[in-house]
């Protein structure tokens, strides 16, 4: 519990109810002032008209009448309280008072409240004893003229008990309503902090699980949809990434521990031998094979380091609006004379597709690799095939399949990891670092790669890599440019 109370939202919790509170009171007295307030001047007013009209009684037909106005007012029982003293006798002449109120000994000329007693009666008449009420009055000085000694004291007042128990229940009323406001409102702020407290702890046990070193904890998520959801969402995505960079930074450790280890063995190796035995000739030899291995290794570290920075987001660079074909177009026509060269024929598929979201330098990059993929390892082929087509929601689909012995199902997931190659394609030259860089370049671009058969079910069932890139969202409505048809472009083959 205190450490609920202790938490940041429980203050703001407790800050709004304040406020609230604070919003309430200030609306209960204007409530307040705008009823009893508005009643309280009405009943001022009222005795104020009354005494002038008992004055102008008294100045126009003089003291015997104004006496039999005050007593048939006394006996209205409408609320009015009368009463006509003879001064300086003292003597009460009429009213339905039966002495003067002590407050009015020290009033003067302002109101004033004071207690009276009056006799209760039933709905037959009868006196049924005596009660307290509450009054409301201001007591007046009657003379003939200005020089007379003798005068009339004339006190005129209003019952005014019924509106007094009723502010006081409204009083009460309002204190109560207060306090409940209160109350709901902290037990709504400890609901609150309870519940902000249980997403927080689970935010905090997966911190606490990812710093002890288990990488695959991620923050269950309620299902609720709203900005804490939102937020697990995101550091959820976050430590995906951090585990794909963590994974990816020791298999790169691990694989260059082993496949770099032979080369430069070889090298030392090779150096060493023609030092100690090799004449001129062997020392040239020696050197131009170190030459060679040194440039495939920095080739390699070139690699690693491009997939580092595009899965570190930095070597994506900007995102912006491309046209897939003419990137296929253009890798296509750079690509035409190495096909011919090894032999295959090169055919380019377009049909008009909407611009994706994208940078131009990694996806010719991609489809460099995978042209350069199919034309190491599409042994016995003849066809490769450059294809951009619309996806099925929308999308862009890239695809680059070729007609040779293919990759089997359960090795299919492992040639996207690095230095991953087949016992099949050892003896060909390369790092095993072209897809793993394609497979980066796709989730730069939140792309999914697909890896699968070109031909199912035939002798040679081939290999097809495929990208699906996501609709963009900017240019959804308004397309890019279109052409009028698909066209084809095949290269002849080599004979």
């Amino acid at each position: 519990m205190l450490r609920l109370l202790r938490t940041r939202s429980f203050r703001f919790a407790s800050m709004y109810v304040v406020v609230f509170a604070i919003a309430v009171g200030v609306l209960g007295l204007y409530i307040y002032n705008a009823t009893f307030g508005v009643a309280a001047a009405q009943t001022d007013e009222t005795i104020d008209q009354e005494i002038e009209v008992l004055a102008s009684v008294f100045a126009t037909e003089g003291a015997g009448t104004l006496r039999r106005v005050v007593r048939e007012r006394a006996a209205w029982r409408d609320g009015g309280v009368y009463m006509l003293i003879g001064a300086p006798s003292g003597a009460v002449l009429s009213g339905n008072l039966t002495a003067l109120p002590v407050e009015a000994l020290s009033a003067g000329d302002a109101f004033f409240d004071f207690k009276f007693e009056r006799q209760r009666i039933d709905a037959a008449g009868r006196d049924i004893g005596v009660e307290q009420r509450e009054g409301r009055g201001k007591i007046k000085r009657f003379r003939s003229s200005p020089e007379a000694e003798t005068f009339f004291l004339v006190f005129v007042g209003r019952d005014v008990t019924d509106r007094q128990r009723l502010r006081e229940r409204t009083q009460r009323l309002i204190l109560r309503l207060a306090l409940a406001t209160v109350a709901v409102g902290l037990v709504i702020g400890l609901a609150f902090s309870r519940s902000l407290m249980r997403q927080v702890d689970a935010v905090n046990r997966t911190a606490k699980a990812i710093r002890a070193g288990d990488l695959s904890k991620r923050i269950a998520l309620t299902g609720s949809g709203d900005e804490l959801e939102n937020l697990a969402i995101n550091l959820n995505a976050m430590l995906d990434q951090i585990e794909r960079l963590m994974t990816g930074m020791r298999e790169v450790s691990d694989n260059i521990a082993h496949d770099l280890r032979s080369p430069l063995t070889r090298i030392r190796n090779r150096l060493t031998a023609a030092l100690k035995e090799g004449g001129a000739a062997e020392r040239e030899e020696a050197l131009r094979h170190t030459l060679e291995e040194s440039e495939s290794m920095i080739g390699t570290f070139n690699a690693l380091l491009s997939i580092a920075r595009i899965e570190s987001g930095e070597g994506a660079g900007a995102m912006e609006p491309v046209d897939l074909v003419s990137i296929a177009e253009e890798m296509a026509e750079l690509y035409e004379p190495a096909a011919q060269e090894a032999g295959f024929q090169l055919k380019l598929e377009v049909e008009p597709t909407p611009p994706i979201r994208g940078s131009r330098a990694l996806l010719s990059q991609a489809i460099a690799n995978l042209l350069d993929n199919a034309l190491k390892y599409a042994v016995g082929g003849s066809k490769i095939e450059l294809k951009v087509a619309k996806g099925l929601k929308g999308g862009v689909a890239l695809s680059i399949a070729d007609d040779g012995p293919g990759v089997p199902e359960q090795d299919r997931d492992h040639i996207l990891r690095r230095f991953v190659r087949l016992e099949t394609s050892r003896t060909t030259m390369g790092s095993g670092l072209g897809l793993s860089l394609v497979s980066a370049i796709a989730r730069a671009h939140e792309a999914r790669l697909v890896v699968g058969e070109a031909n199912p079910g035939a002798e040679k069932p081939g290999l097809r890599v495929m990208i699906l890139f996501p609709i963009f969202e900017r240019f959804k409505q308004t397309r890019g440019p279109v052409r009028k048809k698909a066209r084809k472009r095949l290269a002849p083959a080599q004979t």
